[in-house]
């Protein structure tokens, strides 16, 4: 499952955590809750996975708010994997990098966290089968905590939605044509299932209690506890 970021929203690695920040609405809130839900979870010597972990950014915040935690970065895309390689090296072999899709078995953790990656998986039944994944690699109490999109599919609800993160561009200093261009242009790769399927599939998976963590629609930060 190779993917490469750069291709994928036209914007150089380098500027990538500046721009992510300019279309997404509620970005470091959603790492905020991913960041107290650890706090509230893990033991002192826990280990993490990053799912599409990408620049690192994820992870750093991760190690920097608990030091002696160790955390995996997952990924695929090798200039991310770069990017991801330097701003970690501060934390030595605390944070280590693994090239190997998510799609794959998982090794044993106490925590799974994902952001703004999972929705490049269109299959339903493959996402289904990561869950499971994730499942059997989290120690009993583990955490997964995915933050990324959630889309309804009434339509009117959907089109609100799309307006808001539109308008949320807007202030970003994106106008209106050249954001549904980038809807139209993520939509070719992404896929942001409903809510509701998302729990469904984390249930069907095995998670007794699947749960939305926070939500600002259509951005989610949603997992279970195993």
């Amino acid at each position: 499952m190779a993917h490469s970021v750069s291709a994928h929203l036209h914007v150089k690695i380098a500027d990538y955590d500046g721009f992510i920040r300019t279309v997404i609405p509620g970005y470091d809130t959603m790492r905020a809750v991913q960041l107290d839900l650890l706090g509230r979870s893990l033991p002192p010597d826990g280990r993490v996975l990053d799912l599409g972990g990408g620049t690192g950014a994820l992870a750093a915040a991760v190690a920097e708010r608990f030091p002696t935690v160790h955390i995996e970065i997952w990924d695929t895309d090798p200039a991310m994997l770069t990017v991801a390689r330097e701003r970690c090296a501060v934390f030595g072999t605390r944070v280590s990098l693994v090239a190997r899709s998510f799609v794959e078995p998982l090794p044993a953790c106490d925590a799974v966290v994902a952001c703004i990656a999972l929705h490049h998986v269109k299959d339903l039944t493959m996402k289904g089968g990561i869950y499971k994944n994730i499942l059997a690699a989290l120690r009993p109490g583990g955490l997964f905590a995915n933050a990324d999109t959630a889309m309804s599919t009434v339509p009117f609800v959907r089109d609100a939605a799309f307006q808001a993160w539109g308008n949320f561009m807007g202030t970003q200093g994106i106008a209106d044509e050249p954001a549904r261009q980038y809807f139209a242009e993520w939509a070719k790769e992404d896929y942001y299932p409903p809510l509701a399927t998302e729990l469904r599939l984390l249930a069907a998976a095995g998670f007794a209690e699947p749960e939305c963590f926070w939500r600002h629609a259509p951005f989610t930060v949603f997992g279970g506890v195993r």
